[in-house]
């Protein structure tokens, strides 16, 4: 009888312990993995605010913001062109890109006076970057304008053209334009450009050299050379001169500036400029000059600024009178 009991209390231990064993070997089966059954359950987890934007104006603005972001340590021409909005119509960033502008100018002792402006490049699809469709306003039309006294009483032009590239590589730039400029009757144009850009470590140029013809004003010819030189990392001069010919009234025009650039942060930029300008009108001279301070601002996410700028300009027009002026600019800036 104890014999018998020994071996009924052996065979129970034994058949535990192969228990046990299985019942171990099939849990360690399932491995704990992230996101399975073994973290904690939240009844109620806390809700995240999600900003509402419109996708539309998020995806307008992003080609500005992606350039702004992602622009190379210190400051350069490119942004600088970029942020005052000067190079929308060029290939210097490519993209369907626009510009609409609202201009107020005021002398003292004169009326307020306004301006609009709209400069769009719309890239066309399936053309491999070559075609581009144009649409601009005579304020925008022309390059180097910081160099330019503002003509606000000068009527607004307006013209529409076809663009094609015929060669873009990192130093060269070649495209034509085949276009109508708007009025009354409809003045048609073409429009060939070079441009040449060179790169060094303390400097970076830039040449471009257009020829254009209309039916109303013939043939035409414009020089414009542009050297920028970084002082630091915040902080950029550009040396920049520009002539320029009408053949049929035989007519030059000739200007040159100086323009210092501080970038405060990157949502401001100062300019500190020197602009000097002359026609043939009797004889070649300088016969307008302007100094003043340009402060440009973004106002609105990425896409939208605002600028103001107080100058003091004397020309031959006022018998060379010192004249304050102060101008206001806000200008939205879209493409991708």
């Amino acid at each position: 009888m104890t014999t018998t009991f020994k071996t009924i209390i052996i065979l129970i231990f034994a058949f535990s312990v192969d228990a046990m064993a299985a019942s171990e070997s099939v849990l360690h089966a399932f491995e704990r993995q992230e996101g399975g059954g073994d973290q904690d359950i939240l009844l109620f987890q806390p809700t995240q605010d999600v900003d509402f934007q419109s996708s539309t104006i998020d995806d307008s603005r992003d080609w500005l913001k992606e350039y702004i972001d992602g622009v190379s340590y210190g400051i350069d021409g490119f942004f600088i062109d970029n942020f005052f909005g000067d190079d929308i119509i060029n290939d210097d960033v490519a993209g369907s890109r626009a510009k609409f502008s609202f201009f107020t100018r005021r002398e003292i002792g004169k009326p307020v006076e306004f301006k609009y402006g709209i400069d769009v490049r719309l890239d066309l699809p399936n053309t491999n970057e070559r075609f581009s469709l144009l649409v601009q306003s005579s304020e925008g039309e022309e390059e180097g304008q910081e160099n330019i006294p503002i003509d606000i009483n000068e009527k607004a032009e307006y013209s529409t053209a076809l663009r094609y590239m015929f060669k873009e590589t990192e130093f060269w730039k070649v495209s034509f334009d085949n276009g109508i400029k708007w009025g009354v009757p409809p003045d048609p144009f073409s429009r060939l450009r070079f441009r040449r850009l060179t790169y060094s470590d303390s400097y970076h140029t830039r040449l471009t050299q257009t020829f254009e013809w209309s039916a109303d004003d013939g043939f035409e010819e414009s020089t414009r050379f542009e050297l920028n030189r970084p002082l630091n990392i915040d902080r950029m001069i550009r040396f920049s001169g520009g002539a320029s010919y009408a053949l049929e009234d035989d007519f030059f025009e000739l200007d040159y500036g100086v323009n210092l650039y501080h970038e405060l942060n990157r949502k401001e930029v100062l300019a500190y400029y020197l602009r000097v300008s002359g026609a043939n009108t009797k004889n070649m001279s300088f016969n307008n000059y302007g100094i003043g301070i340009r402060y440009r601002r973004l106002v609105y996410q990425d896409w939208v600024f605002a600028e103001i700028t107080p100058e003091l300009e004397t020309a031959n027009a006022n018998n060379y009178d010192v004249t304050p002026i102060i101008m206001f600019r806000f200008e939205a800036l879209i493409g991708h």
